[in-house]
């Protein structure tokens, strides 16, 4: 972009003559006016240096103040190095709404009348599997194969590819994989499971859904509500990121919106001093509220139980 050339025909006198305000004025901020993020705009001058070491190597061109070139010229310290865009999280109170909105609609050419049905089905599973929303309209039904758990049950396990090209599996219950084949299926593997609805109009709703509950969200907002939503329920940060697919936590920590509750916070834990013997004297009924008041302890309670093969079902 600076030197209009391919970067096999660039010559010596190019290099030799390459100031920083031309880099700023020529590629920066070029791609900066285009919306292309500031990560990216590194990642891009982070190639150009490594080619340009490998001039440096191969002793191409000589002549060349390689230091300057490569720590001032062909870097702009200016650039953030965090621009992740922020996405809403939707809660579980908003997924069941959008659900309901989803069914209640009326779609054109909705010959069956089952459209709603469907375009619920599929939010609750972007929600569940954590798949964006691209991938998602990607996914065939051959990608699914039957395994059992070392708890003897069923799954379907779908191996799907995610963002940056990289193969992501994802474990659903046989329960719901049925539920999506007795809804979706049309007798053929080879079928894009969601291919009779519009990822487009997926959007559009998401736009309709929003301002009727003035709240801005979109499709990612699922990914980053169910992952705030699972944080919540395990306080397991190694679980969320295996949920999202991540290659590090920190890109996790960025999914998780924070709940501000004093309660819960390491301060007011690490300087309270509770009697758990009290926990005795509560009643079955008194212990049962609790537990159902907190989605967390529900989760916690009910995996220990199946784990001691207290519930077997």
């Amino acid at each position: 972009m600076v030197f209009q050339k391919e970067p096999e025909t660039i010559e010596q006198y190019d290099l030799f003559h390459l100031r920083f305000s031309d880099v700023l004025n020529k590629f920066v901020t070029p791609l900066k006016q285009a919306g292309v993020k500031d990560t990216t705009i590194k990642g891009h001058l982070i190639a150009v240096r490594s080619y340009i070491k490998m001039i440096n190597r191969e002793k191409i061109f000589r002549d060349i103040d390689y230091t300057n070139l490569l720590n001032y010229v062909l870097t702009d310290k200016s650039l953030k190095t965090n621009d992740v865009k922020h996405h809403e999280a939707i809660s579980k109170e908003e997924l069941e709404e959008l659900k309901k909105f989803l069914r209640e609609k009326r779609y054109k050419n909705d010959i069956n009348n089952n459209f709603g049905k469907k375009y619920a089905l599929l939010v609750d599973f972007m929600y569940k599997t954590g798949i964006r929303v691209n991938a998602s309209f990607h996914i065939k039904w051959i990608d699914f194969q039957f395994v059992v758990g070392n708890n003897s049950e069923r799954y379907a396990r779908l191996d799907v590819i995610d963002k940056g090209q990289k193969l992501n599996t994802k474990y659903l219950r046989r329960e719901y994989y049925d539920m999506l084949r007795n809804l979706f299926y049309r007798d053929n593997d080879n079928d894009f499971v969601f291919d009779e609805l519009s990822q487009n109009a997926l959007r559009e709703y998401f736009k309709e859904f929003s301002q009727k509950i003035n709240h801005h969200l979109t499709p990612h907002s699922l990914r980053a509500g169910a992952a705030t939503s699972l944080y919540y329920q395990t306080k397991d940060i190694l679980m969320v990121k295996d949920f999202l697919d991540h290659e590090n936590i920190a890109t996790t920590e960025k999914y998780i919106h924070s709940q501000k509750d004093p309660s819960s916070t390491g301060t007011a834990i690490l300087t309270a001093d509770y009697d758990y013997s009290d926990i005795d004297k509560l009643s079955k009924e008194q212990l049962l509220m609790l537990i159902h008041s907190r989605p967390e302890m529900e989760s916690s309670i009910y995996m220990t139980a199946r784990q001691s093969k207290l519930i077997t079902r």
